[in-house]
């Protein structure tokens, strides 16, 4: 069976601002046709800016039961968020709506922890290796990359490949916390251990050292040591 891919064009960190800031203010056909208004200074062809509201919609607004209260959460806080801060959030809530942008992201990261130049190509052809030889797929890794991009994340290098342009450090608590229950729910809330999660590669563009005595005042997260040395997260399912 063919894997879903969806992602399949360039999203900028405007619309994503926008389609956050007004997603808890209309109905799901008032929302679409804002963004359709609204894209329209980016987008000119009807056909993507279709695609374009759909992927924001399901980014922000068409969210799964299980990541509600986390996105809720999130857009309590966006409005006092820097633009860097807002990145990570929108990063986040990606991860969850699409499965091929996170195994991008999986992809760039782990090149990145062994090189500073990536090229196109090789992302492209791990790609390929997991959802099929097509040319959407082709489509959609470079809509990750020219998204990813446009955000100031990377930056194009020689011979079609890209360099990581310096991390963003974070050291709020509230994306911290975020963070952690976001990978909760991209590994399908198995428990975590929080020395992998330091830094995980699917965060590859950013930065940060978890603040554990903050963290542990979050009552959706439980954690609890294995062993020794080893301190596990989770979800708190009471």
């Amino acid at each position: 069976m063919t894997k879903p891919v969806g992602f399949d064009q360039k999203v900028l960190l405007h619309h994503l601002d926008f389609t956050a800031r007004h997603t808890k203010k209309y109905s799901r056909k008032e929302m679409y046709d804002l963004l359709d208004g609204y894209l329209r200074n980016d987008i000119t062809g009807l056909k993507s800016r279709k695609n374009a509201a759909t992927m924001l919609m399901k980014i922000w607004y068409l969210v799964d039961d299980d990541i509600v209260s986390v996105r809720d959460s999130a857009l309590e806080m966006l409005p006092t968020l820097t633009r860097e801060e807002r990145i990570i959030i929108h990063w986040g809530m990606i991860l969850v709506a699409y499965p091929f942008f996170k195994d991008v992201a999986q992809e760039l990261g782990k090149l990145f922890r062994l090189q500073n130049v990536v090229p196109s190509v090789v992302i492209g052809k791990r790609l390929k290796e997991a959802y099929g030889d097509r040319r959407r797929v082709e489509v959609a890794t470079s809509a990750v990359l020219t998204s990813i991009k446009s955000w100031g994340l990377i930056m194009p290098s020689k011979n079609r490949s890209y360099e990581l342009i310096n991390p963003i450090y974070i050291t709020n608590p509230h994306i911290q916390a975020f963070i952690v229950q976001i990978l909760l729910h991209v590994f399908k809330d198995t428990p975590l251990q929080m020395d992998i999660i330091q830094n995980h590669i699917l965060y590859f563009p950013f930065n940060y050292d978890f603040n554990l005595i903050e963290l542990r005042q979050y009552e959706n997260l439980v954690f609890h040591r294995q062993g020794l040395n080893t301190l596990i997260v989770e979800h708190n399912i009471s």
